[in-house]
């Protein structure tokens, strides 16, 4: 269990790398993220739940990886739940929202609807960043146009990367715009990357 919790957040300080782009026409450089908690700190629900947590799960066991408040929970899911968020490839894993709401009734947020419910207005880069995520964009610290951003009234723009391993390695960058509502579109901004000779499959 231990070593499964390690590889994801050994996972998650891979992806999120620190970026030394400079920064350009008012954007600014994501803050830097060591792993998934420190983006799931800087959540802000929009409904005033009386505790939530973020889960990872393995398939053998619900692990509290943050949670808002000091009541213990139980969160519990099972190989026959449907899939959370961050999936885990082969071997098998995932992570979702569990939160106890003000009728003390708990609540499961597994996908993006739910998840754009539990969220309300995207109020800050870590909130943008976590929806960048579901859609597959991180950061890359090969991605030198990359890792910045800048925020207006009603949206945020990011420069992140998509990279694909199959048939071949492959890293491009995209600028996304992340409406405060949660919608999001992506152009490309070229690939940056690519290795024929490399391929992954999964």
């Amino acid at each position: 269990m231990k070593k499964t919790l390690s590889i994801l957040l050994f996972l998650f300080t891979s992806i999120f790398v620190f970026s030394q782009q400079n920064e350009k026409d008012g954007f600014l450089l994501i803050p830097k993220i060591n792993d998934i908690t420190d983006l799931v700190k800087k959540i802000k629900p929009n409904t005033d739940y009386k505790i939530w947590a973020l889960v990872h799960y393995d398939f053998k066991t619900n692990n509290i990886l943050y949670q808002k408040g000091n009541r213990k929970i139980n969160p519990k899911r099972t190989e026959s739940d449907s899939y959370g968020f961050f999936p885990c490839l082969p071997g098998g894993c995932y992570s979702y929202f569990y939160a106890i709401n003000k009728n003390n009734k708990p609540e499961y947020i597994t996908h993006g609807k739910e998840l754009y419910h539990f969220l309300g207005e995207i109020n800050n880069i870590e909130e943008a960043m976590l929806v960048a995520m579901l859609y597959g964009y991180i950061m890359d610290q090969d991605y030198k146009n990359g890792n910045i951003y800048k925020e207006s009234k009603d949206e945020f723009i990011l420069y992140l990367s998509q990279i694909s391993t199959s048939p071949s390695l492959k890293k491009e960058g995209f600028m996304i715009t992340i409406k405060k509502n949660g919608e999001l579109t992506a152009k490309s901004d070229g690939i940056y990357h690519y290795n024929p000779d490399v391929r992954i499959d999964v």
